[in-house]
């Protein structure tokens, strides 16, 4: 049509990314776009969306009752995706181009995504206009199918309509009775002026609806019943009744093929059943309407929600009545729902209705127009229209104030139990809202259900606690805000009013949370100020306690780790201060006391020199404090030395217990370079040779030349006679080297007797050890005498160890000799 605007929707290459096109539109042009869409998001909201739309059934107080919000924010979600920058600038112009040209704008999508063919686009909404585009534009959806039929068909009145009433006994009850009268009531005013004839199947068996197929011609099937979405064949399906009243479920394929046998088949079906255009979303034609228009109907109008029986009547009055006068059926379509927003005010359920049509056009039928009735006989025109089917029951077409009374008080009784359904799916809606934690929409709508419905169940409590909730949500929600402001005092004193309340648990802890955060501003906001001033000391004592709350914020902008370096410094600084007094006061103490000492050796050699004065007035006396710094470097020297005497001794004795102990298992005199000889090589050519030369470094025995000179010869041949060997060696450098360590040790005994008794002892001892080598060329008794020499040399050892005592200081001013 010149006045369609066709949109092609199909998959982009992402998941969740969608391609717009504009197939074509009364502006011209071929704009396209790309956008985002949560469609699993949207189709979680179906059963939210479905409550919502039958609730609304009941009159509002308000002009936009906030029922309508979760439907307007699903439409406009669709619609800010559907329309991009572009696609959007082509829809108003071709609206514009529309009403220049005197015609209405259709909207037709075309849906190449499975998946969005299950959206309810009945809901696109523009938030530009604040209007539903299916409430001023015809919508309907577009099923990629060849149209059969490119003309409409000529029909002389009346419309035929075959309606079909299923109330399997397996399923929810349905009033057939009702529901006949419902349709009835709806068509009364097209039956009664000739142009509809509706005629009703015995039953909803196959068999039944197949035989009443066959005796049409029928230009319209209208099915009331059940109907669902089989996941496990991933099709739609109605239900009939079987031949022993249960529910024979029947899938869309298989009820085409029982329109089939209508001739000529049935160019529009209506579908008044429960998800009757719920399609998969991995099959495009999977849903029943959309399988009917791929099998060949030319249009099915299918509900994609439960409708309240005001709603399907509404809807059906206006479809039909549109139809009898020979609108396209997508313009029915939008009629109907016009007829559905009547009443009561403020229904959504004009969104329930979907319209599918397959091919190009819409127009299905070309009523011939209607004789005009005799002028005489105006009470004909209203006299019931009987059904040309012998076997079918003739639809009622009394209008309501003209059922008799028992009638009155059916439809009286009906229109309370849809009264009471409505006031049910009201208080549903309010207390899901609540459960959903939206408590100010919950509240309005305990306020809508109390205003029709006073003291209904326990909405007046619900209200209340709604209200109440609703005020600790607003107080929750100041204290987030606080929070996020950082206000943290504001933000403890909020969440301090709510802990407890079972609907904010953490209350508790973010008050908490907020308490230390404050307690942190403070602190670091202290440790700023003393920073500052230079106050380190208490920088770090406010860190430590910052520390404690939040270890994480004791450093704020490097300020404790400068305030530790500058307490550092300041105790280097000290420290080296307090040093420097202290060696100050030690070298003034020192300086009086040499001063004293001093003092005193001069008061002591003037002394001296008076008593010698006395004694000998003839003779000056000497000058005695010139002596004594050479007797305190003596003894300085005495006290350098003794560790290395204390060392040769300690050798010594080594040597002796390993050579004692060598000696006793191999005879001295006759070993060789062999395993069993190194105990002796290292006792006489190491251990003995190092300790003569600590000895005679240390001036043990004795400090004089001659005795440093005869231990320096006894090491030397005790070295050459420990590596060499007594038996490997000749007999000349042997006796040589023997005579000489005799000849050493008796140069030390000699030496000794200059010494102190302890020292004249130590070395008798060593010098009788070392001269005892002598007694080798003795055959007598080898062991015995080479045991003894090894004892002598421990024994001598000890006594040099014990003579030097390193640990004892000499007394002052004793000359060491």
């Amino acid at each position: 049509m010149d006045c369609d605007i066709e949109l092609e929707i199909g998959a982009g290459s992402e998941p969740g990314e969608y391609t717009v096109h504009v197939v074509q539109a009364p502006a011209g042009g071929h704009a396209s776009g790309l956008f985002t869409l949560d469609v699993g998001s949207i189709l979680a909201r179906r059963a939210e969306l479905e409550a919502t739309i039958l609730a609304s059934s009941v009159s509002a107080r308000r002009a936009t009752p906030v029922m309508e919000l979760p439907v307007r924010a699903a439409g406009q979600e669709l619609f800010q995706a559907l329309f991009t920058r572009e696609v959007y600038g082509t829809y108003r112009a071709s609206l514009g181009a529309a009403q220049h040209a005197g015609q209405q704008l259709r909207v037709v999508l075309r849906l190449a995504a499975p998946e969005l063919a299950a959206m309810p686009w009945e809901m696109l909404f523009d938030p530009e206009t604040e209007s539903y585009l299916c409430q001023t534009e015809p919508l309907l959806r577009h099923i990629p199918a060849p149209d059969y039929h490119l003309n409409p068909l000529d029909i002389t009145p009346p419309l035929r309509i075959l309606g079909i009433v299923a109330g399997p006994r397996d399923l929810p009850s349905l009033d057939v009775e009702t529901e006949k009268k419902n349709l009835a009531q709806a068509l009364a005013g097209p039956v009664s002026e000739g142009r509809v004839e509706l005629v009703w199947t015995p039953d909803g068996t196959w068999d039944a609806v197949q035989s009443s197929l066959l005796a049409g011609p029928w230009h319209v099937v209208h099915f009331i019943g059940h109907g669902d979405y089989d996941y496990r064949s991933d099709e739609g399906r109605i239900a009939l009744e079987g031949p022993d009243g249960r529910s024979a479920m029947v899938r869309a394929v298989r009820f085409m093929a029982l329109l089939s046998v209508a001739a000529p088949r049935p160019r529009l079906v209506v579908l008044n059943s429960c998800s009757s255009a719920e399609m998969s979303r991995s099959d495009l034609f999977s849903g029943t309407a959309a399988s009917l228009v791929r099998s060949g109907v030319n249009a099915v109008a299918a509900m994609q929600f439960a409708i309240s029986d005001s709603a399907a009547i509404a809807f059906a009055h206006g479809f039909y009545a549109a139809i009898a006068n020979g609108r396209a059926v997508d313009e029915a379509a939008r009629v109907g729902r016009i007829s559905v927003m009547a009443s009561p005010e403020g229904t959504l359920e004009w969104a329930t209705p979907a319209l599918y049509v397959r091919g190009g056009s819409t127009r299905l039928f070309q009523l011939a127009a209607l004789p005009r009735p005799p002028a005489a006989a105006p009470a004909q025109a209203t006299a019931p229209t009987q059904a040309t089917a012998p076997t079918q029951a003739t639809a009622p077409t009394q209008s309501a104030s003209q059922l008799p009374g028992t009638l009155r008080q059916e439809s009286q009784l009906q229109a309370e139990r849809a009264r009471q359904a409505q006031l049910r799916a009201l208080y549903i809606q309010a207390s899901a809202e609540l459960r959903t934690r939206h408590f100010e929409q919950a509240a309005e709508l305990f306020d809508d259900l109390l205003t029709l419905e006073p003291g209904y169940r326990d909405a007046d409590a619900l209200r209340s606690s709604a209200l109440h909730r609703h005020d600790l949500a607003e107080r929750y929600r100041l204290a987030r805000e606080a929070e996020d402001a950082q206000d943290w005092g504001a933000a403890a004193e909020a969440y301090a009013l709510l802990e407890g309340e079972a609907d904010f648990p953490d209350a508790a802890e973010r008050r908490r949370d907020c308490e230390r955060r404050q307690r942190v501003a403070e602190l670091q906001s202290e440790l700023r100020y003393h920073a500052h001033g230079g106050s380190w000391q208490a920088v770090v004592d406010v860190a430590v306690e910052l520390e404690a709350v939040d270890p994480g914020a004791a450093d704020p902008e490097g300020l404790t780790t400068a305030a530790r370096a500058e307490l550092e410094l300041a105790k280097e600084r000290a420290a080296r201060e307090r040093e420097a007094k202290e060696r100050a006061a030690r070298e003034t103490a020192a300086q009086e006391r040499a001063a004293q000492e001093k003092t005193a050796r001069e008061k002591a050699a003037r002394e001296r020199a008076a008593q010698q004065l006395q004694r000998d007035p003839e003779k000056p006396p000497a000058a005695l404090p010139a002596e004594m710094p050479a007797a305190r470097e003596r003894r300085a020297a005495a006290d350098w030395n003794r560790p290395l005497g204390f060392t040769g001794g300690l050798l010594l004795m080594a040597a002796g217990l390993l050579g004692a102990a060598g000696a006793a298992d191999y005879y001295w005199y006759v070993y060789k370079i062999e395993s069993d000889a190194y105990p002796l090589i290292a006792a006489l050519g190491l251990l003995v040779p190092a300790a003569l030369l600590a000895m005679a470094a240390a001036g043990f025995p004795v400090r004089s030349i001659a005795g440093r000179l005869a231990l320096l010869g006894a090491a030397l041949a005790s070295f050459l006679l420990g590596w060499g060997g007594l038996a490997r060696m000749p007999a000349g450098p042997a006796v040589f080297l023997t005579v000489v360590q005799f000849a050493s040790a008796l140069l030390l005994a000699i030496a000794c007797f200059a010494g102190t008794a302890q020292r004249r002892i130590a070395g008798w001892v060593l010098s009788a050890s070392l001269a005892a080598v002598a007694l080798a060329w003795s055959q007598t008794n080898t062991q015995a005498f080479q045991v003894f020499y090894f004892l002598a040399l421990a024994l001598a050892g000890v006594l040099v160890a014990w003579s030097s005592r390193p640990w004892k200081k000499p007394a002052e001013g004793k000359n060491t000799p």
